[in-house]
């Protein structure tokens, strides 16, 4: 594993691996994993992976919990997606209300479901 020559804004040295990726290694599969998990998965030192990690958590995107002396669990919770989600508030694609139907609805009826009846 070797570390990255780039540094972060914050002087840190930089994985070059994107929040949304290691968000999805906890989201495909079980979604707890330790740091020296993520070190294997992405290749990175587990020093960089605690730190990316723990901006992750600093961000409010994952949770962690100290097991015994040394074990840290790091997981992906739903509150994490409440918080992307109030980022997506202002698309009008997410504010709009949900809905169910309890029947099957037909290709041509598709229109009236999403919309409403249309008059005409």
């Amino acid at each position: 594993m070797s570390e990255g020559t780039d540094r972060d804004d914050r002087g840190q040295f930089d994985s070059g691996i994107a929040d949304d990726d290691l968000l999805r290694y906890f989201t495909e599969g079980r979604p707890f994993h330790t740091a020296g998990e993520v070190a294997d998965r992405f290749d990175i030192d587990r020093s960089t992976a605690y730190r990316r990690l723990r901006q992750l958590a600093e961000d409010g995107r994952i949770e962690k919990v100290t097991l015994g002396s040394r074990t840290v669990v790091w997981w992906y919770t739903a509150d994490a997606d409440a918080a992307t989600a109030e980022e997506d508030a202002d698309d009008p694609l997410f504010a709009a209300p949900s809905f169910a139907v309890d029947e099957p609805v037909d290709d041509d009826e598709i229109d009236d479901v999403l919309y409403g009846e249309i008059e005409g």
